[in-house]
């Protein structure tokens, strides 16, 4: 339900922008077929997952920053590649009652665990851009389909076990002795391996401002929609759900 309202006052701001821009874009800018131009852009994004195995999924801020190149196919439509280095964060949290290896549950004794991820991708996007403007401002709305290489993660965090005083007299735990005495229990948590890659669609909307006739400063809104599963076990089947994401950059006509 929140990601949905989320969307929605999505929507809503990107039909006021549109209604906005119309008033904006009194002069169509001519001659953009054939044109190239250079940029560089960096942004935040809010990113999460939804896994059905942990309790409490919180989304978290990651970076993304890389260079692209565009090339006008038309007045009004350009398609863009570039590569990007794409920083993801979230964390997750799941308690539950501790299960003894006799079977004894004892529901004043519980298991706490929470795992903080950074995880690290290469991102190779390519969009197709709709622009239309004049020589002060343009705006654009922008459809990316990206493919991600895994290239690395730090997890961080904790697994408490807590045994009651009621319930350390029930507990038997063959593996683990220490547990057979009342208090909490400090261990690593489980290492969480991730899927080699991950592809999805980026959708933006934003605006460019035009310092020069060869110069802008752009800013773009937008969200992810990811098709591949996070985690490299496959029964596991749990996907991204970024929530938004924003960037700013820079463009130069090179020609």
């Amino acid at each position: 339900m929140k990601h949905k309202i989320i969307y929605i006052n999505f929507f809503v701001c990107t039909i006021i922008i549109l209604c906005s821009a119309q008033s904006i874009l009194s002069q169509e800018t001519s001659q953009n077929k054939g044109k190239q131009n250079f940029g560089f852009e960096t942004g935040i994004q809010f990113i999460g997952i939804d896994d059905p195995y942990m309790q409490i999924s919180k989304s978290g801020i990651g970076y993304n920053l890389g260079p692209f190149i565009e090339q006008y196919i038309s007045e009004f439509i350009k398609i863009r590649g570039g590569v990007q280095l794409d920083n993801r964060g979230f964390t997750l949290k799941h308690t539950e009652p501790v299960m003894g290896d006799s079977g004894y549950i004892g529901y004043s004794s519980y298991i706490d665990i929470k795992k903080q991820y950074k995880v690290n991708y290469l991102t190779i996007p390519l969009s197709i851009i709709y622009i239309k403007g004049n020589e002060n401002f343009s705006f654009f709305l922008q459809g990316t389909l990206y493919y991600s290489f895994y290239l690395g993660s730090v997890q961080t965090g904790y697994s408490d076990v807590y045994i009651s005083e009621t319930d350390a007299p029930h507990y038997y735990f063959e593996d683990y002795p220490e547990l057979n005495d009342p208090g909490h229990h400090y261990f690593d948590p489980v290492i969480n391996k991730f899927n080699s890659s991950d592809m999805g669609i980026n959708m933006f909307f934003g605006g460019i401002f035009h310092v020069k006739h060869n110069l802008g400063l752009s800013i773009s809104p937008g969200f992810t929609y990811s098709f591949a599963n996070v985690w490299e076990d496959p029964q596991r089947n749990v996907k991204w759900s970024r929530i938004y994401k924003v960037t700013a950059g820079l463009v130069y006509t090179i020609k």
